[in-house]
C-alpha cells in the first residue's frame, strides 16, 4: 500500500513536470533561444548579483517573522539561532519549489529541521503552520488586490481571470476562517476532521487528539502579544509588497521603467501558477508572464525575465539542499513521523 502511495506521488510528480517542461520548451522555441540568450546577456552579471542581494534580504526577513513566531513558544534558553532557522527555511523552500504545490510542500522539512534542532514537534509543527498561514493570506491579498486592478482596467475578461478571482476567493476565505476558529481558540482543523467524519476511525481519532494540542499552542500565540501580531501582520504585507520591488528592479535592468501599476499586475497575476500543481510553476508560471507583457506591451522578453528569477530560485534551492545534507536529513523520501 505504501508502495502504491509512494509510485502516485511520483507519477503526479512527473506528469506536473512534464506538463511544465513542454511548456517552457514551447515558449522557448516561439520566442527564439537566440533572442532569449541576448536578452539575458545585456541583463548582466552585476545586476543579477544586485537581484540575488536584495532576494536575501527579503529572505531574511521571511525568516525573521517565523522567529517571531517561534520565540514565544520555547524558554528563552532553548531558542534557536536566528542563522539555523534561516538555512531551515532554505531547505524547505527547496523541497517546496522542486514539488507540485510550492507553498506548502517544504513545511514538513522545516518542522522536522527545528526538532532536529530540540524543538517538540508540536511546537514546531505551530509555528510553521502559523508562519505559513501568515504568508498564504499576505500573499493571496496580494494577488487578489491585482487581480481586482486587473478587472478595473479592463486587462482581462477570458475565463482565465475569473477562475483565479473564484479560487483566490475561495482560498482567502478558507485563511480567514482558520484565523478566525484559531484566535478565538476553537480550533479550526480538528472541527474539519469532525465535519467530514473521518475523526471516527481510530488513526485518525488518534491524530486528532495531537492536533487538538498543537492548535491550543497556535491559540495561545495570539493571547497578550497585540504588538508582535500586529509586527508579524506588517512583515507579510511586507514582504507580499516586496515582489513590486523586484519586478521594478529586473525591469529597470532590462532596460524599462515600468510604473507602480505595471509592477503591481507582473508580482501579483503570474503569481496564481505558483498555487498549481505543477512544480515550481514551470512553463506556466512563463507563460503567465508572456501574456501579460503582451496585454501591457512591456518591451521585456517574457522568458528572460522569468529566467532571472530562476537562476535566483536555484541557487536558493542549491543552499537549502546542501543544508539538509549536511544535517542528514532525508530531503525527500524520508517520510518525518515524530511526537513530542
Amino acid at each position: 500500500m505504501h508502495l502504491k502511495k509512494r509510485l502516485l506521488k511520483t507519477l503526479f510528480f512527473a506528469a506536473g513536470l512534464a506538463l511544465g517542461a513542454g511548456i517552457f520548451g514551447v515558449l522557448i522555441y516561439r520566442t527564439g533561444t537566440h533572442d532569449v540568450l541576448v536578452s539575458l546577456l545585456a541583463f548582466g552579471v552585476v545586476p543579477l548579483l544586485g537581484f540575488i542581494g536584495i532576494s536575501i534580504l527579503n529572505f531574511g526577513v521571511y525568516t525573521f517573522r517565523w522567529k517571531l513566531i517561534l520565540d514565544p513558544m520555547l524558554a528563552p534558553e532553548k531558542r534557536i539561532p536566528y542563522y539555523k532557522m534561516f538555512l531551515n527555511r532554505m531547505s524547505g523552500f527547496a523541497a517546496g519549489y522542486l514539488t507540485p504545490a510550492a507553498q506548502v510542500a517544504g513545511e514538513p522539512i522545516r518542522v522536522a529541521m527545528l526538532h532536529g534542532d530540540g524543538v517538540p514537534v508540536k511546537v514546531a509543527t505551530s509555528s510553521v503552520v502559523l508562519d505559513l498561514a501568515f504568508e498564504i493570506t499576505a500573499f493571496v491579498t496580494y494577488v487578489a488586490m491585482g487581480i481586482g486592478f486587473a478587472l478595473v482596467q479592463g486587462l482581462g475578461t477570458g475565463p482565465g481571470l475569473y477562475w483565479s478571482v473564484l479560487f483566490i476567493s475561495v482560498l482567502l476565505v478558507f485563511m480567514i476562517g482558520f484565523f478566525v476558529a484559531t484566535i478565538t481558540g476553537n480550533g479550526f482543523f480538528h472541527h474539519m476532521l469532525r465535519v467530514s467524519r473521518l475523526s471516527r476511525y481510530k488513526a485518525i481519532a488518534s491524530f486528532e487528539h495531537w492536533l487538538i494540542e498543537t492548535e491550543i499552542l497556535m491559540s495561545e500565540f495570539f493571547v497578550g502579544r497585540t504588538v508582535r501580531i500586529l509586527v508579524v501582520i506588517g512583515l507579510s504585507l511586507i514582504m507580499a509588497t516586496f515582489k513590486a520591488v523586484e519586478a521594478i528592479f529586473i525591469a529597470h535592468f532590462f532596460g524599462v521603467n515600468i510604473k507602480i501599476t505595471d509592477a503591481l499586475l507582473m508580482s501579483t497575476l503570474p503569481g496564481v501558477a505558483l498555487l498549481l500543481p505543477v512544480p515550481a510553476g514551470l512553463g506556466v508560471y512563463e507563460g503567465s508572464n508572456t501574456a501579460l507583457f503582451d496585454l501591457l506591451h512591456l518591451p521585456i522578453n517574457p522568458v528572460a525575465y522569468t529566467i532571472v528569477i530562476r537562476l535566483r530560485d536555484f541557487l536558493f534551492i542549491g543552499i537549502g539542499v546542501c543544508y539538509a545534507v549536511i544535517r542528514g536529513e532525508a530531503l525527500f523520501f524520508k517520510k518525518y513521523d515524530g511526537k513530542s
